[in-house]
Parts: C-alpha cells; sequence; structure tokens
C-alpha cells in the first residue's frame, strides 16, 4: 500500500467518517490526524528493531591520501563483521579509541559523531571499502511513497497506528481490537524480518 492508501485504510478501520483522504498533504482536523499516525506508527515500528527490510550493501572508495570519507546518506548502523577492503576483514572502532591506534597501517575505521567514516591510515593502494548496513527510517512524505517493507506486512503500520486513534478517541474497543491485530502483525514480521535464533548445539 502507498502512503496514501495506508491512511485510507486507517480511516475505514476505525469506522471514521468520509471516504478519504485524497491526499496526505494539505489535510486538517481528523484527517490531518489520520495521516500523522500512519507516518509516526511507521516510523516507530522502523525504529523498534534491525528489521532485515533496511538491509543493505555500501561501499566507500578509499584513496592513499585521505583518511575521512562520507558515508551513504541513508547509513545507519554497520554490520560490522562484513568490512572488506581487497578481501581482507576490516576492524571497527568505536570513535573514543579511534585515536589510540597507531597510523602506520590501513586496519579499522571509526565513525566520528559528525557521522564521518574516518580511516587510522590510508591506504598503500586505493579502493572500495565495501559493507553491510541498516539504514535510516525511511520518511513517507507523498502519496506513492510505499513503506519498504514487504506489502503482506503493511498492515501492521495500519493497527499501529489504530491505537494511537483509540487513544485520542477514548474509544477501549479500538485499542483492544488494534493490540490483538498489532501483536499477531508484529509475530509474523518478526519471524520474516529477523534473523532466526538457532537451538544450541548438543552437549557431547
Amino acid at each position: 500500500m502507498t502512503f496514501l492508501e495506508l491512511c485510507q485504510r486507517l480511516r475505514k478501520e476505525v469506522g471514521a467518517a468520509g471516504n478519504g483522504p485524497a491526499s496526505v498533504s494539505s489535510q486538517a482536523g481528523e484527517y490531518a490526524r489520520l495521516v500523522s499516525w500512519i507516518e509516526t506508527a511507521w516510523h516507530e515500528l522502523q525504529n523498534s528493531r534491525n528489521w532485515a527490510f533496511d538491509w543493505a550493501k555500501g561501499a566507500v572508495e578509499l584513496n592513499a591520501m585521505d583518511t575521512v570519507y562520507p558515508l551513504p546518506a541513508d547509513f545507519d548502523l554497520w554490520r560490522a563483521e562484513t568490512l572488506r577492503f581487497k578481501g581482507f576483514a576490516v576492524e571497527v572502532l568505536p570513535w573514543s579509541q579511534m585515536s589510540q591506534v597507531g597510523n602506520d597501517t590501513f586496519a579499522c575505521v571509526a565513525q566520528s559523531p559528525d557521522g564521518l567514516l574516518h580511516t587510522n591510515a590510508t591506504p598503500e593502494v586505493g579502493g572500495d571499502l565495501t559493507f553491510e548496513y541498516f539504514r535510516t527510517p525511511q520518511r513517507l512524505i507523498n502519496n506513492t511513497d510505499t513503506p519498504r517493507m514487504p506489502e503482506r506486512f503493511h498492515m501492521a503500520i495500519v493497527y499501529r497506528a489504530m491505537i494511537q486513534y483509540g487513544l485520542y478517541e477514548n474509544a477501549p474497543e479500538v485499542v483492544q481490537q488494534a493490540r490483538i491485530n498489532d501483536a499477531s502483525a508484529m509475530f509474523n514480521l518478526v519471524h520474516s524480518q529477523l534473523p532466526r535464533i538457532g537451538a544450541p548445539e548438543p552437549l557431547a
């Protein structure tokens, strides 16, 4: 569902008046609240986990002169074990430890508080530093914007927004039903979009 379709579905689920909204912009009153609740629900859902649908691959081209580089615009969090440069693993350090590392051989990186990538040294020859990462939460802005998680889970956004509607309207029956539906939707989302925890190895 698109952003607009999610808002319309929320209106239908809670039984709000009318058949809109016709757009996610320039709304007032109840329709403005429906739009805001969908937007907030999607943001909160993304922030609650490191979901598979937020995973991405990235690369930063390093050279033999610089030690500071921009990261991808949507970068949020490393998968630290995935950093590679010319086939060799690169260590990710906390920024507070970076000053304690020597600068003779390129071996590690850190992200500074201003969001930039720092290397402890320049590589002898330039090349791509490759890595996997999780993206920052996606914002829904336009009518046709679509949440990047699989569409079969989009109702999780609606159910979460329904809770806010029910609390605002003092409608406990809406809140109760929304919480039940949300729990079921989140169970399926977690099962699909988070790594599965394997059973422990049997003791010999």
